[in-house]
């Protein structure tokens, strides 16, 4: 494809006939979509063919992974068989066949357990040789156990060697597998690499595909609007050099014909035009010969006035000579001026006058002119003829001059004035106040004498290449004082031009700027970076983000943003103080600084949250190990001055653009997965994935209904009984929230109670929860005056003092329930709260009367020293504790351990999750008070539970008569 101008050549008075439609684009276009379907087939049948050989690898994967099982297998069964199980030696020998047909067909190569075996390499030959080699030594001697079994009981010595046997088995099985996996990785990786490969041809394909059409049609369009704009503009003889065989060279060719058209009829208009303008040049030349007014005055009247001399005064040339003297265009106080110069003239005393004066128009404003005058005879009469020019725009001009003088001596900036070749020629006054340098010192040098070096050359060239090409330039500086100090100025540099277009001058005009520069850095570096620890804060995070994003996308590259908070931050701060925990964040913020690149963000949004933006990755597998190396690092100790603290991070990454495009979806996202991070254990981190945003999604639902739960009337209290071990009577009982929610059914606790704690909507449902039971205990209390009913309570309550002791008290006592009918449940966790106000909170219970439990006891860090000083009157035992409870297992040891310590500090004990006959015998053998569990009753409703009071649980109701139920 070529392109050029044609040059100008003598307009046709008929252009050739435009050229005829030549073959077509269409056929182009076929053929790039054939290359793309072509090259879509060879990707489908090279990774059809990559598929199959993974498949291939995974079956004998596969096979060597049932040679270690059925090894152990054949084991298991001979030892049943000889200890007298029948089916024990058909199964055996099933699998000792199976066995034998995995070895062969992993040594052939062909298919077993129905799949196709890929052949083995030569080490996985000899690994399986020796396989092969102990094998039949094993099955030799499984054979053997298994034809004599029956006759006798099996002995140890044949159990240890089935034991050996099988073991040696495994070994060779485990061996194989793992080179066998280790195969398969290398074929993955040459997998991958061919995947690469294909894609590197796809690429190149459609870069072609890309470039083909740029070349065929972009091009040419862009030309074609080029040449189109230049004929818009005048430039008749432009045309498009373009040559093809398709619709582009037609347009082309249309294009070319249309502008010898319009060429050829321009050049007969200007023709026409220029005789025209010939014509009118020289009319307005004999009409309008002066640029100044010129008069003739004659016994103080106007003998002659040309149109320029009418029209400064405003009147009509004939009126002007008719009715006007020469008196009525002088102001009052130039009269004797005028007069005094009119008789120097007729008297002969001066031949010619020039002076300047006041003038006055027809609507009397007065204005500037200079008078040239000089004596003639006319009609032998003396008269004056003269030339009066208008002055004003001189006079302003001047005044103007002089103000630009005063603001040149005492304007607060520096001006310097330097000829075309930058010698200074002038300086003012404020250029001695900047610089130090005299006027003497500076004229003739040139202006770099007060260069700092601070500014590379490219600076300067690129500063002088903009005054070269606009004659101005406007920046930022840096300059040195004669003294010696540098300085920050703005500068300003004007050219003004001769009127041939060459420079005249140069004027530089700068302030000294250096504090103002001082102060803004400072309000800069304050808005956009944490006093803390210096790093970003939220704002120029959000404006680095931005940055980034624009930055990958114009890249094609990923980018992750990673959200990272310290796990038990707030229990430093806590019981360390502010000050420490303010050492810890700067040192976690060094950390995380030394764990990224350079080209990195790491920013502190607030509190313990920090970020990580990690653009233009490259490589986005390094994210794994920037991680690693971030938790790592948070995971070491913190020496903060004489304490020791040792903290984790949870971290959540999200990629841009793979999981979202928008800052505030990367910022969501990021969020959700940090926070799954914390939820998994802590000290981790875990990637953002689709199905967050849902939950996230439903999370947010479950806040709004639950929100609305207690107005509706949603929830509902059932209770537990808790049976007294000794007589079996119901003693107690334990309080259960449900929520039966409107569209959702029945929804756990489990899921509820989380989100109420973290929202706060905990402290509300406690005390509904609270008041729900008080009123129950007001209707059971007559006939059942022992029974005590016990309240779970969350950490939230007592550490956002959302327990109302005396609002729950003064309730009890309206509904006239003593406060020791109930007893609150805390957690082992809320014990290592060693705040005071928790501690009194739990405290104000037992001075009112209540009892106090302490729930799930053996899953957390409870404290000896913290039950005696709460005062806990029961140790709810967890259920993890009783589901191995068997007799003479170490369960039962550990229970009885625990139920002593408890009975030596006074502390009742209740045993949860009680299944099973079995479980209630080995309790009360070991001394437990109290046992709760589905072997006595599930939670019920209250109706039920007085059912169970009246007649007494299943498990008893037969055994102990229902009126010892709670004696």
């Amino acid at each position: 494809m070529t392109e050029q101008l044609v040059p100008s050549q003598p307009i046709p008075d008929e252009p050739a006939a435009m050229p005829r439609a030549r073959a077509a684009l269409s056929q182009k276009i076929g053929l790039i979509f054939l290359v793309l379907v072509l090259l879509g087939v060879a990707n489908v049948i090279v990774v059809r063919a990559m598929l199959t050989e993974f498949n291939g690898v995974a079956a004998t994967v596969n096979v060597a992974g049932k040679l270690r099982f059925l090894s152990q297998k054949i084991a298991l069964n001979t030892s049943n068989t000889l200890h007298g199980w029948s089916a024990g030696r058909g199964i055996a020998e099933s699998d000792i066949a199976d066995y034998e047909a995995a070895l062969t067909t992993l040594a052939q190569g062909k298919q077993v357990f129905g799949h196709a075996i890929k052949p083995l390499t030569a080490q996985q030959h000899a690994q399986l040789a020796q396989i092969r080699h102990d094998w039949s030594g094993y099955r030799a001697y499984i054979e053997s156990l298994l034809a004599g079994a029956g006759t006798a009981n099996a002995s140890a010595a044949q159990l240890a060697e089935i034991t050996e046997g099988a073991a040696r088995m495994l070994s060779g099985a485990e061996g194989l597998l793992q080179s066998l996996t280790l195969d398969a990785q290398q074929r993955q990786e040459q997998a991958l690499t061919t995947v690469y490969v294909l894609l590197l041809v796809d690429v190149l394909g459609l870069a072609g595909v890309f470039m083909l059409i740029r070349i065929r049609v972009v091009y040419p369009l862009r030309k074609l609007a080029r040449r189109s704009r230049e004929l818009a503009e005048g430039n008749y003889h432009v045309r498009v050099g373009y040559r093809a065989d398709d619709e582009m060279g037609q347009l082309a060719d249309a294009f070319n014909y249309a502008a010898q058209r319009i060429g050829a009829l321009i050049g007969k208009l200007e023709l026409e035009h220029q005789s025209l303008s010939q014509a009118e040049a020289m009319f307005r030349g004999l009409a309008e010969n002066s640029m100044v007014g010129v008069y003739v005055v004659q016994d103080g009247h106007f003998r002659f006035v040309n149109a320029k001399m009418a029209s400064m005064f405003g009147y009509e040339r004939d009126a002007m000579l008719e009715s006007v003297g020469v008196y009525d265009l002088v102001p009052e106080g130039d009269h004797n001026l005028v007069e005094s110069n009119v008789r120097k003239r007729l008297r002969g005393d001066a031949q010619s006058v020039r002076y300047e004066r006041r003038a006055r128009r027809k609507d009397d404003s007065v204005f500037d002119v200079e008078v040239f005058g000089s004596v003639m005879r006319l009609d032998g009469k003396p008269a004056t003829i003269g030339m009066m020019l208008d002055i004003t725009e001189r006079k302003q001009a001047e005044a103007t001059t002089r103000m630009a003088t005063m603001v040149y001596q005492n304007t607060g900036e520096a001006m310097t004035i330097t000829d075309a070749n930058g010698l200074v020629i002038d300086i003012n006054p404020a250029f001695t106040r900047i610089t130090g340098y005299q006027r003497e010192e500076v004229v003739g040098q040139r202006i770099s004498i007060l260069r700092s070096g601070r500014q590379d050359r490219e600076f300067y060239e690129a500063m002088w290449r903009a005054i070269s090409s606009t004659g101005y330039w406007q920046g930022e500086i840096w300059n040195r004082r004669k003294n010696g100090d540098v300085y920050a100025e703005w500068l300003t540099i004007n050219t003004v031009y001769h009127p041939n277009g060459t420079v005249f001058r140069r004027i530089a005009l700068f302030s000294d700027i250096t504090h103002k520069k001082r102060t803004d850095d400072l309000v800069w570096r304050q808005a956009n970076f944490d006093s803390l620890t210096g790093l970003p804060n939220r704002l120029m995070f959000r404006d680095r983000l931005e940055q980034e994003i624009r930055k990958s996308h114009r890249a094609a590259l990923p980018m992750a943003l990673i959200f990272i908070d310290l796990d038990r931050f707030k229990e430093v701060n806590d019981t360390l103080g502010h000050a420490v925990g303010d050492k810890l964040l700067q040192q976690a913020a060094q950390r995380l600084s030394r764990c990224v690149r350079e080209s990195d963000t790491v920013a502190r949004l607030g509190g313990d949250e920090f970020t990580i933006i990690l653009g233009e990755l490259n490589q986005p597998n390094n994210v794994e190990r920037i991680v690693q190396d971030v938790l790592k690092s948070m995971a070491e100790p913190f020496v903060l001055g004489d304490e020791i603290a040792y903290v984790s991070a949870s971290l959540g990454i999200t990629f841009y653009p793979d999981d979202a495009t928008e800052i505030e979806d990367l910022l969501k996202n990021a969020d959700q997965a940090m926070y799954a991070a914390k939820n998994l254990g802590r000290n981790r981190f875990h990637y953002f994935t689709p199905c967050m945003q849902k939950e996230a999604q439903a999370r947010r639902r479950l806040i709004s209904d639950l929100r609305l739960a207690l107005a509706d009337r949603q929830f509902r209290v059932q209770y537990q009984p808790i049976v007294d071990l000794s007589t079996g009577a119901i003693s107690k009982a334990e309080a259960l929230i449900r929520w039966q929610h409107p569209t959702r059914g029945m929804v756990s606790p489990a899921e509820f109670i989380p989100i109420a704690e973290e929202t706060g909507l905990i402290v509300e449902i406690g005390d509904w929860v609270f008041r729900e039971v008080a009123w129950q205990l007001s209707r059971w209390r007559e006939r059942y005056p022992q029974l005590v009913v016990s309240l779970n309570t969350s950490p939230v309550q007592y550490r956002n003092s959302g327990i109302d002791h005396h609002g729950w008290f003064r309730y009890l006592h309206d509904m006239g329930v003593p406060a020791s009918a109930i007893s609150v449940e805390i957690t082992e966790g809320l014990l290592l709260d060693t705040s005071t106000a928790i501690t009194n909170q739990i405290l104000r219970f037992r001075e009112a009367g209540a009892g106090v439990a302490l729930d799930d006891f053996g899953t957390g860090y409870s404290s000896m020293s913290y039950l005696s000083k709460l005062d806990i009157d029961y140790l709810k035992i967890d259920r993890s504790f009783i589901l191995d409870l068997a007799p003479e297992s170490e369960s039962v040891a550990l229970y009885e351990a625990m139920i002593v310590m408890a009975h030596k500090l006074g502390i009742k004990v209740i045993a949860e999750g009680v299944e099973t006959e079995e479980q209630c015998r080995i309790l009360k053998a070991v001394g437990c008070d109290y046992a709760q569990g589905y072997l006595f009753s599930r939670p019920v409703l209250p109706e039920e539970f007085e059912a169970l009071l009246r007649d007494g649980p299943a498990r008893y109701r037969d055994s102990v008569a229902p009126a010892s139920m709670l004696n």
